[in-house]
């Protein structure tokens, strides 16, 4: 009699074992109530175009390593105008590389404290000032990448600028500012040459005008004026003179040969 018991008891623990290991049914799906489609209206606005964010490229999040024969720099700018976008970031770039290579930075620091045994106040100030004035030349486009989302152009722009003799712009720059400087200081020298020749004939001048006065007023020279005695080829005409013995002297040179008849006056 107890072994039957056993056994019923057994046989209904396996009943309720295999009861709770049978999976549970599926439900049975609920549907859902379905929305009447809206109206359209009659003067709706037109559909806006949907604006995609274009990741920027890869240097200009990470820069290319600059050397001791380059340096890199990237700006980006956005505009309505595809040109007016490039523009602005290539100066926003150009910016970087000024900032780069000619910047100079100062600081200026103000403290203040004050003890009173009670309190302490305490007063700290720093001021940095960053100036950057240079030329830039040669500076090349390296790459640029543009996108346009619907509204703006968004312009990326790597610019590279040689150092040294690696920048050809700039070494025929200077060479020609040596030669134009050159040219300047040769025409410069050549006026101070001829300034000190005019400054030395000044000096000349003013010391023969020395001497003259020094010397006193020249002496006024005699004047000899010709007389031409007519004369025709058959007779001669003399001046008609009362000194006798001046006629005598007279007709006896005129007797010699090779004698010249003449006449001067002396004033």
């Amino acid at each position: 009699m107890k072994l039957a018991r056993f056994s019923l008891a057994v046989s209904v623990l396996s009943l309720a074992a295999c009861a709770s290991t049978q999976a549970p049914k599926a439900e049975t799906p609920v549907a859902q109530p379905v929305q009447a489609a809206q109206p359209v209206h009659a003067y709706a606005l037109p559909a806006q175009p949907v604006r995609t964010v274009a990741p920027a490229p890869a240097w200009f999040v990470r820069l290319p390593e600059s050397t001791n024969e380059m340096v890199f720099a990237a700006g980006t700018a956005s505009s309505t105008d595809e040109q007016m976008a490039y523009n602005k970031a290539r100066l926003f770039a150009e910016q970087k590389l000024v900032e780069q290579t000619r910047s100079v930075i100062q600081s200026q620091t103000k403290s203040y404290r004050n003890d009173t045994g009670s309190a302490m106040i305490e007063s700290f100030e720093t001021v940095l000032r960053k100036n950057a004035n240079g030329e830039l030349i040669g500076a090349q486009r390296v790459d640029s990448h543009a996108t346009f989302d619907g509204r703006q152009y968004k312009v990326y722009v790597l610019l590279r600028l040689p150092l040294g003799d690696a920048n050809v712009m700039a070494k025929e720059r200077e060479t020609a500012k040596l030669r134009r400087e050159a040219d300047l200081r040769g025409a410069r020298a050549q006026q101070d040459l001829d300034q000190a020749a005019k400054t030395e004939r000044e000096n000349q001048e003013r010391q023969d005008q020395k001497l003259r006065r020094e010397l006193g007023p020249e002496q006024p020279q005699s004047q000899v004026t010709p007389v031409v005695v007519p004369s025709t080829p058959n007779s001669i005409t003399l001046l008609n003179v009362d000194n006798e013995e001046y006629k005598k002297k007279r007709e006896e040179a005129l007797q010699k040969p090779g004698a010249v008849i003449g006449q001067t006056t002396l004033r």
